[in-house]
C-alpha cells in the first residue's frame, strides 16, 4: 500500500498598500499565492518546480520574478501594471484575467492554457508555445517578444 502524504495547505504572500521589495523568494515547499494591491516595485526570485505560483495583482506598479515554477496561474491583473517575467521558464500558463493597461511579459513556457484579455491589456510570449484558448476585449493584443531562433 503506497504511503499517501498529508496535501499541504499553500502560502500566501501579501503586499497590500505601497510597497517596494526586491527580495521576495518563493521556494518549493507547496503552492503559493502572490497578492499584490496599491503601489508597487517587486521583485525576486521563482522556485517551484513541482507546484503552482498564483498571482492577484491590481494597482499601479511593476513585479520581476526570475526561476522556475510548474504552473503559473494569473488570476487578476488589473490597472497600470508591468509584470515582467520574461526570466521565469513554466510548464503552463493560466491568464484568467488582465485588464487596464496591464503589461505581461511570458518567459518560456509549453502551453498557454487560457488567455483572458480586456481593456488596452497586452500579454508578451517567448518562444512557440501550443496556445490552448484565449479572449480578447478591447485593444488587447497578444504578442510573440522573442522566437526561437533569436
Amino acid at each position: 500500500m503506497p504511503k499517501v502524504l498529508p496535501r499541504q495547505k499553500g502560502r500566501r504572500i501579501e503586499f497590500i498598500g505601497d510597497f517596494t521589495n526586491d527580495s521576495i523568494v518563493i521556494g518549493n515547499y507547496g503552492d503559493a499565492t502572490l497578492v499584490a494591491r496599491g503601489n508597487f516595485n517587486l521583485s525576486g526570485l521563482i522556485y517551484c518546480g513541482r507546484n503552482t505560483v498564483e498571482m492577484e495583482i491590481a494597482g499601479d506598479g511593476m513585479i520581476v520574478f526570475k526561476g522556475v515554477c510548474k504552473k503559473l496561474m494569473i488570476k487578476r491583473v488589473e490597472g497600470n501594471c508591468v509584470i515582467d517575467l520574461s526570466d521565469l521558464t513554466t510548464q503552463s500558463v493560466w491568464c484568467e484575467s488582465a485588464r487596464g493597461k496591464s503589461i505581461v511579459t511570458l518567459g518560456r513556457t509549453r502551453t498557454i492554457e487560457l488567455l483572458s484579455l480586456d481593456e488596452d491589456a497586452l500579454v508578451r510570449y517567448e518562444g512557440k508555445p501550443l496556445l490552448l484558448n484565449y479572449s480578447l476585449r478591447g485593444n488587447s493584443k497578444i504578442e510573440n517578444w522573442k522566437t526561437d531562433t533569436e
